[in-house]
C-alpha cells in the first residue's frame, strides 16, 4: 500500500507546474551564469581592470572551462547556495504542498481512507520528499553537465567526487523539507507555512557560514560548501554533515509518525 501511494505522490510530482517552474529556473540560472563565464573570458585575455582581483586559479578555470570545472566552481550556485538558498526554497513549497496544503485540503483524508493504517500516508510523503530531493540534484547535474558541455568543452576528469559532492546534499535538504512538512500542519495559510521555511533558510545558511553552527544544522552541508568549496572539501566532513541530517530526518520522521496516528491529522 505504501508503494501505491508513494507511486501516486510521483505523479503528483511530475504533473506539478512547479517541476516545470524550476526546471525553467534552473535553464536560466546555468545559462546565465555561462553567458557571464564567457564575458569574464573576454575580460581576462583583455587584462580588464574589473578581473584583476581575480586569483590566478579563477582565471586559469574560466579561461579552460569545461564540464567538470563548471559543475565544480559555478553550477553549485544552486544547490550549494547559502544566504539565498534556492534548493531549500523550492524544497518548502514543496512540502508545505503535499503536508499543510494536502491537509488541510481534504486530499490526505481521501488517500487515508485507501489504507488501514494512516501511518502509511505518512511514510508515502517521507519517501516522495527524499525522491524530489534527489530529483532536484539530478537534474541540476543533468543540465549543468549537458549544458555546459555544448558552450565549452566535454571533460569527464574529477566528474566522479563531483558527483558525490552534488548527492551530500540530498538528505540534508530532504530532512529540512520534512521538518517544514510537519510544522506546516499546523497552519492553515500556507503563505505562513512557506514564509516560515524561507525565512528559516536563511536564518540556518547565515548562521551556518559564519558559525560553526553547520555541524549541527540539518541543512549544514551548505553552509559546508560554502566554507570550503568543491576542491577542498573532504569526503569525511560531508559524512558527518550527512550523519547530523540522518539525525534530524529520523526525529522528523517519529513525530510526523506518532502525529499520523492520530486520526485528527489525516
Amino acid at each position: 500500500m505504501i508503494l501505491k501511494l508513494f507511486k501516486n505522490e510521483i505523479i503528483k510530482i511530475l504533473h506539478s507546474k512547479n517541476l516545470y517552474i524550476l526546471i525553467g529556473f534552473l535553464i536560466f540560472m546555468i545559462a546565465a551564469i555561462c553567458y557571464l563565464i564567457n564575458l569574464d573570458k573576454g575580460h581576462i585575455i583583455n587584462n580588464t581592470p574589473i578581473t584583476r582581483k581575480y586569483s590566478n586559479q579563477l582565471k586559469m578555470d574560466i579561461l579552460n572551462m569545461n564540464s567538470v570545472i563548471f559543475l565544480k566552481q559555478f553550477n553549485t550556485e544552486f544547490i550549494f547556495r547559502t544566504v539565498v538558498p534556492y534548493f531549500a526554497f523550492f524544497m518548502t513549497v514543496f512540502s508545505v504542498g503535499i503536508f499543510g496544503q494536502d491537509f488541510f485540503s481534504g486530499n490526505m483524508k481521501y488517500f487515508a481512507r485507501l489504507t488501514k493504517d494512516h501511518v502509511n500516508v505518512f511514510k508515502a510523503k517521507v519517501l516522495s520528499i527524499i525522491f524530489y530531493s534527489a530529483l532536484v540534484v539530478i537534474l541540476t547535474l543533468i543540465l549543468g553537465f549537458t549544458i555546459s558541455t555544448f558552450i565549452f568543452k566535454l571533460s569527464f576528469d574529477g566528474l566522479g567526487r563531483i558527483v558525490l559532492i552534488y548527492l551530500s546534499a540530498i538528505i540534508p535538504v530532504a530532512s529540512f523539507g520534512l521538518i517544514i512538512g510537519i510544522i506546516s500542519l499546523f497552519f492553515k495559510n500556507t503563505t505562513i507555512s512557506i514564509a516560515i521555511g524561507i525565512a528559516t533558510s536563511i536564518f540556518l545558511t547565515a548562521s551556518d557560514r559564519l558559525t560553526i553552527t553547520s555541524n549541527f544544522s540539518p541543512i549544514g552541508v551548505l553552509g559546508l560548501m560554502e566554507k570550503f568549496r568543491a576542491d577542498n572539501i573532504s569526503l569525511i566532513s560531508l559524512l558527518m554533515v550527512n550523519g547530523v541530517s540522518v539525525i534530524y530526518l529520523l526525529g522528523a520522521y517519529f513525530i510526523g509518525r506518532k502525529l499520523f496516528k492520530n486520526k485528527e491529522f489525516v
